[in-house]
């Protein structure tokens, strides 16, 4: 059987030789099978899936995370949107990034990691940190699997089958439990019918791609599924101090899956490879503060540039030549889905195990000065989960309970190290501001700490007999961590149940639970080497030395010659540990008026579990008036949500249209982010309120036609101000109460057509076009007013035909096709006073594909 017209271009495969072995197999079987078909029975075929994608677009898409079947987006009392795989696929969805240009209550932003520095936020409401110690506020479960990180969740997508937004706190239906929302992803099983497919595509910037799928019988009782993906781009960046370019793509994808079906119960195994191997992700300067005189001095010692002359939408950088840039990760996993029917009732087990690995090199000054630089850090993250539900109907009541358990190990192994123009940089903005230098790198320049008598090592005048002039102990190339090591062990349970009870015809009452249990235990073990910091530290000296500079107005010297990041102050071991149970849940009644509307109202609370800071610099320290390293300074309580919303679902048939909506109010306690305090990185906690308007439309005027629109009117904002103490009873304002959050457009607008139409009895024509609009949006809260994005529309278009028996296909698409800057996040650079950097978006790119379905 060949392929229907419209499906996706992705494809998987198998880690296992087995596997690939089986693979192969089915390629053979089904190439002959295939080609036997008749032209008439495939175009028949043809046309009644484009029917059937016909009303898939018109939100009949059937929502599987439900977990009721046959049940539709138009059906269920839950804000959700679903996405078929042909829209996917003419939108160009190959990574999570991509769900914001179809998905206008989602917003992703990334910093300097893809792999651990990328956020999901829904209503305003995300992951506030680039830090491994934190989990997703936003939940990415793929074909029931839960991954414990938002970066863990990014790398290249296998074919798909459909794609589910839910917005607002989950938990009474998913293994685990989410505080804004859920991205479920459904990947396309193996079919019963021989089918396999190659694809091959070009684009700008070096693009290529190529993607290879076969499925089909191996038995009467067993079908299996092989796929193969790779996908390779140039880099966008350009280093003005070396060749290099930077945020390339260059991943590979392997997955493979067996599936088993007798009688009432199925077994679906899936195994997954893949790897990424990027130089990414590098943040470009928008603004020169005052230090940028020592940037630029420092940078031109070395015969190179300290800040490209360029601005933002030139895509230049000026960075180390000597410090690798890479962002490379390598994963695996295994699941198994075992369902079966036990009288009246179904039952599921999903049992899976991942395991993930991210190691980074960065040059971290973001300058062409070699002042700090990661070396090898290293995220590794090993999960078990497993899942069981238990589902029946009951007169007028539809019932589940599940249990859901997991255990992970989470290790991080920082390694901020200083490179060989610490020092020289140090003395230069010392210098600059003081007149006097701290290391002895600057010739004729005087010490700032004075001269001593080098017999006794007392201070004395600068015109005493053998006076020396005094310099603290200098940095040398590889100073600082050597390795920050720690381990965090999570051991989650919970039960949970959903329920819905039909009180009348019309009216439904849905009542859900959760019972949640967190267990975390932290391990560390500190390890860094800075002279500098030892002499503040161990020589009775240091001390006065310290509270001199900072009485003086000097004391960002202090960070500079011993930074939090590597303060040798918190080298040592030890542990913590903490546990939490909470009870969470949901409460909605939904009102069918007719056949053709239903509204609802709904209550419910989120949870994400609180857990460990993975940075030395959360340690509270003794050179400014704290009490020393303990494990609680790392500890941050866990966020709850409560939720209320009003909705509604639409249909009109008589013109084949659909609109839904909800209005929705939330109350965020204790939100968590992770905050550069003008000292160290912190986590801090405040309350957020997140109110607005969602809507969701379709429609098909004509045959062939279909029409989608979203719009989400988001006011997110905290309630209280957040702040940290200075240790004399007042605080640092780091964020007022009463602005919208950070990357939160109050107004986004998605909308996308797609035409498929006749050119001739063998040819078929696709013409796709998709939109966001954005308005204006602060991308960090320490830049806002500075770095703000106007407010902006990114297009995307794809322009195809195909064989009318879907034998073959050939499309060109663009992804921001009329090249719009915009930026993805913002930030203050780490000890350049005034300096704030951009991680700018990603430029038109375009290309051109050709498939073969056999």
């Amino acid at each position: 059987m060949k392929l229907a017209p419209r499906t996706s271009n992705s494809t998987y495969s198998f880690k296992t030789a087995l596997c690939l072995g089986v693979g192969l197999g089915v390629v053979m079987a089904a190439a002959p099978v295939a080609a036997a078909q008749t032209a008439d029975a495939a175009e028949a075929s043809a046309q009644e899936e484009q029917g059937q994608d016909a009303q898939r677009r018109l939100n009949a898409v059937v929502v599987e995370a439900t977990r009721r079947e046959g049940v539709t987006v138009q059906d269920v009392p839950v804000s959700v949107t679903a996405f078929d795989a042909a829209l996917l696929d003419d939108t160009g969805v190959a990574r999570l990034n991509d769900l914001e240009q179809i998905a206008p209550s989602i917003q992703v932003s990334q910093t300097e990691s893809a792999a651990s520095g990328t956020s999901i936020s829904i209503r305003g409401i995300g992951t506030g940190a680039n830090n491994p110690g934190f989990e997703p506020a936003v939940g990415v479960v793929i074909d029931g699997v839960y991954r414990t990180r938002t970066g863990i969740a990014l790398s290249e997508l296998p074919e798909l089958a459909g794609i589910e937004v839910l917005r607002g706190p989950q938990g009474t239906l998913f293994g685990r439990n989410t505080s804004a929302g859920v991205v479920s992803i459904n990947t396309a099983k193996p079919q019963w019918d021989p089918e396999a497919s190659l694809t091959a595509g070009v684009g700008n910037y070096g693009m290529y791609s190529a993607e290879a799928s076969v499925t089909g019988p191996i038995s009467d009782t067993m079908a299996a599924r092989v796929d193969v993906k790779r996908r390779v781009r140039d880099g966008y960046i350009d280093d003005v101090n070396s060749d290099r370019e930077f945020n390339n793509l260059d991943r590979f994808l392997m997955r493979g899956q067996l599936l088993f079906e007798q009688d009432d119960a199925s077994l679906r195994l899936i195994a997954d490879y893949g790897k990424t191997d990027e130089d990414c992700c590098i943040g470009v300067n928008l603004i020169q503060g005052p230090t940028a005189a020592a940037v630029n001095g420092a940078a031109a010692l070395a015969g190179l540039q300290g800040f490209a002359d360029a601005s933002p939408d030139d895509y230049k950088v000026a960075l180390s030549p000597n410090r690798p840039i890479s962002d490379d990760v390598e994963e695996w996993g295994v699941s198994a889905e075992y369902r079966n029917r036990f009288g009246t009732m179904n039952f599921t087990s999903i049992t899976a195990y991942r395991d993930w690995q991210a190691i980074r090199d960065q040059d971290i000054d973001f300058s062409g000065i070699d002042r700090a630089y990661r070396d090898g850090t290293e995220i590794t993250d090993k999960v078990f989960t497993q899942e069981f539900r238990l589902q029946d109907t009951y007169g007028p009541l539809d019932w589940l309970v599940g249990a859901f358990y997991m255990n992970e190990e989470l290790g991080y192994s920082d390694t901020i190290r200083v490179g060989t123009q610490a020092n020289l940089y140090t003395d230069f903005i010392s210098a600059g501001a003081t007149g006097g230098q701290l290391f002895g790198s600057l010739p004729g320049v005087p010490p700032l700490l004075g001269y001593v008598n080098p017999a006794t090592g007392a201070p004395t005048l600068p015109t005493a007999p053998g006076a020396v002039p005094f310099f603290l102990p200098q940095f040398f190339d590889g100073a600082g961590q050597n390795n920050d090591d720690f381990e965090v062990k999570t051991n989650a349970a919970a039960l949970f149940t959903h329920n819905e009870i039909a009180l009348t015809d019309k009216l439904t009452a849905t009542i859900g639970a959760r019972v949640n249990y967190e267990e975390k235990d932290i391990e560390y073990d500190l390890n860094s080497t800075v002279p500098s910091c030892d002499f503040f530290l161990n020589n009775p000296a240091g001390g006065a030395v310290v509270q001199n500079l900072i009485a003086s107005g000097a004391g960002s010297l202090v960070l500079l010659s011993c930074n939090p990041a590597v303060n040798t102050e918190y080298n040592g071991t030890d542990s913590d540990s903490f546990d939490e149970t909470t009870v969470t849940g949901t409460a909605k009644l939904a009102y069918a008026f007719t056949p053709d509307f239903m509204s609802y109202v709904s209550y419910s609370r989120g949870f994400k579990a609180g857990g460990y800071n993975l940075d030395r610099s959360g340690f509270d320290s003794v050179l400014f008036g704290g009490d020393g390293a303990q494990p609680s300074d790392l500890q941050f309580d866990s966020e709850t949500v409560d939720s209320y919303e009003l909705g509604w679902k639409a249909s009109f048939d008589q013109i084949a249209a659909t609109l839904n909506g909800a209005i929705f109010f939330q109350e965020v306690a204790d939100f968590q982010e992770n905050v550069f305090t003008g000292t160290n990185f912190r986590v801090l906690n405040s309350d957020v309120e997140s109110y607005g308007l969602e809507l969701d439309g379709s429609i098909q005027p004509v045959d062939g036609l279909t029409l989608q629109a979203g719009y989400a009117y988001t006011k997110a904002e905290r309630k209280t101000q957040l702040r940290t103490p200075r240790g004399d009873g007042t605080f640092d304002i780091l964020a007022e109460s009463g602005v919208q959050l950070s990357n939160t457009p109050e107004h986004v607008l998605t909308a996308s057509g797609t035409y498929l139409y006749d050119i001739s009895p063998d040819l078929r024509g696709l013409f796709h076009l998709n939109a966001r609009y954005n308005s204006e949006t602060a991308t960090s809260d320490s830049t806002r007013g500075i770095a703000d994005n106007d407010a902006y529309a990114l297009f995307g278009a794809r322009v195809g035909i195909q064989a009318a028996d879907g034998g073959w296909e050939f499309s060109v698409f663009g992804e921001n096709i009329t090249d719009e800057y915009y930026n993805l996040a913002s930030f203050n650079v780490p000890e350049q006073t005034g300096t704030v950097a951009v991680y700018p978006g990603l430029p038109a790119m375009y290309g051109a594909e050709f498939k073969v379905n056999f």
